[in-house]
């Protein structure tokens, strides 16, 4: 039987609106913190909060987005959100004081946040049901490129200290997806669509979702803490090129691995995936080598692509079509959780702790976010009560 092509119209709109955002979003997250504590004369922890308060906003957004998306559809959801996400963007640069930022950012979250479950919704619908492992992979190499060269960009163009470029090129990125979003594809009349459930989280995707919680929190130690840990342990050099040894990694791993879902199950990819982010994270805890240091970027990279694709395409599977918003919605509110209780807890431990055994103490977590996968949805695939793979 021929194959139904992944190339349609929405597919590719949509994993052009990702990139855009994603790039948006890195590039005002990595350079959000310096701006607003050197622009309004603030300490670190209030200007990270502006930073977290994004999160914040997105969190809420997601919670809410089935009926926004109920109300609007789908296309006008993320025509709506990136319109606003674009003025917002600009208007970064109007803030007077840590109040006003703080209050964009919660907005602006709450945009970014509707905007991407509608999007990862739209882009689910439009990718043939036995070839899901296949196109989240396509698609979530995107977020790889964007969340690349985000925090690249932005410390190119911030060089001097002056964040004004970075802004303006976020709100060019913002637009543009804006009018990407012109092009999607027109949803159903709201007379036609069916009612959907009511919810605002869908049981189905907890198991899952638990699971990219813990592993996401001893993830996100790394994300927040690696500029100063290279600093630490005097190798701030290759520290600097560390995310781009990781996103080549994430890169390959979606482009190559998800066909592997597709046709041998989510087990077979998501154990030896576990095992490797488990040994790259315990040799990040422990080597004073720079090239030991961006082998361990790519080894955790694979579970860093594996964990969001799969995790994507496992929620759909598991959710009858009419509830896929929320599913996703459900699963990524698990994962910004983890991006938000992680810095904080894991920042108390590299003050207690130091930052080696700090590290070292998260490969451990992921170890329990790899046993907890295995008892929440691996056994499961294992015993035949869930169908391996895509449907």
């Amino acid at each position: 039987m021929k194959k139904r092509t992944l190339l349609s119209r929405d597919f590719v709109i949509c994993s052009m609106i990702a990139f855009f955002y994603i790039m948006m979003f890195f590039m005002t997250y990595t350079g959000m913190t310096a701006y607003v504590r050197d622009e309004f004369q603030t300490d670190s922890m209030i200007a990270a909060i502006a930073v977290s308060i994004f999160i914040v906003g997105d969190l809420i957004a997601r919670l809410f987005s089935n009926r926004i998306i109920d109300k609007l559809g789908l296309k006008m959801t993320v025509v709506a959100s990136l319109l606003v996400s674009s003025i917002l963007s600009i208007m970064y640069l109007a803030a007077w004081d840590v109040a006003s930022m703080c209050l964009l950012r919660l907005v602006h979250g709450m945009a970014y946040g509707a905007m991407g479950t509608a999007v990862n919704t739209k882009v689910s619908l439009s990718i043939p049901s036995e070839r899901m492992g296949e196109g989240m992979g396509y698609f979530m190499m995107s977020v790889s490129i964007g969340s690349a060269l985000g925090p690249m960009a932005c410390m190119m163009l911030s060089e001097d200290g002056v964040f004004t470029d970075v802004f303006l090129l976020g709100f060019a990125m913002s637009l543009m997806g804006f009018v990407c979003s012109l092009f999607l594809t027109k949803d159903a009349p709201a007379g036609e669509r069916q009612e959907r459930p009511k919810g605002l989280v869908e049981r189905s995707a907890i198991p899952i979702s638990v699971v990219a919680l813990v592993f996401f929190f001893s993830y996100s130690g790394v994300l927040s803490f690696i500029s100063s840990y290279g600093n630490e342990i005097g190798l701030a050099e290759f520290a600097t090129f560390f995310f781009v040894a990781l996103s080549v990694s994430t890169l390959v791993s979606r482009m190559f691995l998800g066909k592997m879902y597709d046709t041998r199950g989510e087990n077979a990819l998501m154990i030896p995936s576990f095992l490797l982010f488990i040994l790259g994270m315990a040799i990040f805890a422990t080597t004073d080598n720079g090239w030991l240091l961006l082998l361990s970027g790519a080894m955790m990279g694979v579970n860093v692509a594996l964990m969001l694709s799969i995790g994507n395409a496992v929620v759909i599977k598991l959710t009858k079509r009419d509830r896929v918003a929320v599913a996703i919605s459900t699963f990524n509110i698990f994962v910004d959780l983890a991006y938000v209780i992680g810095p904080i807890v894991i920042g108390m431990l590299i003050d207690d702790m130091g930052y080696r055994d700090s590290y070292m103490a998260m490969a451990a977590v992921a170890t329990i976010s790899l046993i907890l996968y295995y008892v929440l949805h691996g056994r499961l695939v294992t015993a035949g009560k869930i169908p391996k793979g895509s449907f």
